[in-house]
């Protein structure tokens, strides 16, 4: 019986030539395609341990949520909630009081990359309030400058500033709701540093409860005399990079940042970097988070070994030393109120003899009541 014959047979199906053999057709070797190198973005270095990027995160996450919320909410015209929901801050955790038992009247000014008196002044052209500044000089002074001095050539819009001395307020405003309503009008208050320690009685409390109408001690003397130019470039020290933090008796401080839409992201980035490295480097801080008004809180830091530390000593409860509410000025220890330790912080040194004045004499006559009554129980125990 023949055999078939195979379909797939090396007659019946051409076979080609390997590539490149005499028989064949010559071919090319193709060459294999190198991927192009694409550059990597160079990353800022971080100041502290917390990442830029996660700082970035946070600060991208919140804007999504407020523009979110921009959808779904009805809007009210007469509602203002918006504003305040755009208001970023800091929550700063330490791990005891930042201040302790003493009121602090001195604002804690933080040095920032990108001005946020700058920012809110831009950006008061559309908003209801318009940015003004008050600044407090002594009553010889208050005519030695003008508004005018503190316009900037070439400035975007120039800063709007009033200025008074003390006796002004206390006669143009004698009443307190007035002068309360007076300060409310301005969004920042400098006063001169001979002037500031003068503030706490003639504002009253009141004043002292709001970031924007606590007075900011700037510079104005050079050489024992007043100088103009110390004094412009003080105030433009703090109105172009500084940012006010007050600071509280409990182990929380809140840092408020300004509004989101007036930064651009890499402007907050910056801003905040600067602020948790104050935080971080000056206090044993606990945790840090992020947040807008009515927004969830982000984490932004935490510290594990002062963690550690807070719970190892739980149980520990600190004894407080009755001689350490005495302070000593001019060689007599005087006992002072809270708020007169909180004024003593930012009184003048050359000044705080006169602030003190009371407190010094009282506390000079109550020891030498108490030397005389020594005395007395001496002589009484000798004729005994």
């Amino acid at each position: 019986m023949a055999k078939k014959s195979r379909s797939n047979s090396k007659k019946s199906t051409p076979v080609a030539s390997p590539a490149g053999s005499l028989a064949g057709t010559p071919t090319k070797k193709l060459k294999t395609k190198q991927k192009s190198k694409i550059p990597l973005k160079k990353t800022t270095p971080s100041l502290t341990s917390v990442p830029r990027e996660r700082i970035l995160n946070s600060v991208q996450q919140l804007r999504k949520f407020l523009d979110a919320g921009k959808e779904t909410e009805s809007r009210n015209l007469l509602d203002d909630s918006e504003e305040l929901n755009e208001s970023i801050q800091l929550i700063v955790v330490n791990n005891k009081s930042f201040s302790g038992s003493d009121k602090n009247f001195k604002l804690k000014l933080v040095d920032v990359k990108h001005s946020l008196y700058k920012a809110w002044n831009e950006a008061s052209e559309t908003s209801v309030k318009d940015f003004k500044v008050l600044l407090v000089l002594k009553d010889s002074d208050v005519g030695k400058v003008s508004a005018d001095d503190f316009v900037i050539p070439g400035d975007e819009k120039s800063v709007a500033v009033e200025l008074i001395c003390g006796r002004d307020l206390k006669t143009r405003f004698k009443a307190y709701e007035a002068r309360r309503a007076f300060i409310s009008e301005f969004s920042l208050i400098l006063a001169d540093d001979n002037v500031v320690t003068t503030l706490p009685k003639l504002l009253g409390g009141k004043a002292y409860s709001k970031l924007e109408t606590t007075p900011i001690g700037i510079r104005a003397y050079a050489n024992k005399q007043f100088s103009k130019k110390t004094l412009i470039n003080s105030f433009f020290k703090v109105y172009g990079s500084k940012l006010p933090v007050k600071i509280p008796r409990g182990t929380t401080a809140n840092v408020h940042l300004g509004k989101l839409q007036w930064f651009k992201d890499d402007q907050l980035v910056d801003n905040i970097e600067q602020v948790l490295k104050t935080f971080i480097d000056s206090y044993k801080i606990r945790s840090v988070f992020i947040k807008c008004n009515n927004s969830p809180v982000l984490p932004l830091y935490y510290d594990q070994n002062v963690l550690e530390e807070i719970s190892a000593n739980k149980d520990v409860t600190p004894k407080r030393d009755a001689e350490k509410q005495l302070v000593e000025i001019d060689g007599v220890p005087v006992e002072l109120s809270t708020f007169d330790k909180a004024l003593l912080e930012i009184a003048n040194p050359d000044e705080v003899q006169d602030i003190f004045a009371k407190n010094i004499n009282a506390a000079k006559r109550k020891i030498s009541q108490d030397d005389e009554q020594q005395e007395n129980n001496v002589v009484k125990k000798a004729k005994n």
